[in-house]
């Protein structure tokens, strides 16, 4: 017997990670900066969650740009991103202090695990600095 809840929900994992990923990859987009872009990408991911019936997705998305709307500055966006920035930082030294236990418990599993947090941090940064640089 097959577990229908499983498969609605594989599917609905499977339908907010590919609205997630049309967003972030959305040519239609990329030409704009701060707040205008983030309402067009909230915008594009309202239009596919409409396009594939999905009521849940669609009401906290109206939501969303609404609030986008009502609140969104070019100087929130930059504190935030900054904001993230530091935090991934402090991600960094945490997984650092852990990489350097695993190292000395020689434990290659770990050291492996806490080496691709940090280039997964170390890359989140890349990206949030190119997201600063362009609104200054």
């Amino acid at each position: 017997m097959v577990n229908k809840s499983f498969s609605v929900l594989n599917i609905a994992f499977i339908g907010c990670a590919f609205i997630s990923m049309s967003a972030l990859s959305s040519p239609d987009c990329a030409n704009l900066k701060g707040c205008e872009e983030k309402f067009c990408e909230i915008e594009k991911q309202l239009k596919i969650s409409q396009e594939i019936g999905n009521q849940h997705k669609t009401k906290g998305l109206k939501i969303s740009l609404k609030n986008a709307k009502e609140h969104c500055t070019d100087k929130g966006l930059k504190e935030d991103l900054v904001a993230e920035i530091k935090e991934s930082n402090e991600e960094i030294l945490e997984y650092k202090n852990d990489l350097q236990e695993a190292i000395e418990d020689q434990k290659r599993d770990k050291v492996r695990k806490y080496q691709d947090k940090i280039n997964e941090e170390n890359n989140k940064i890349t990206y949030l600095k190119s997201k600063l640089a362009d609104l200054e």
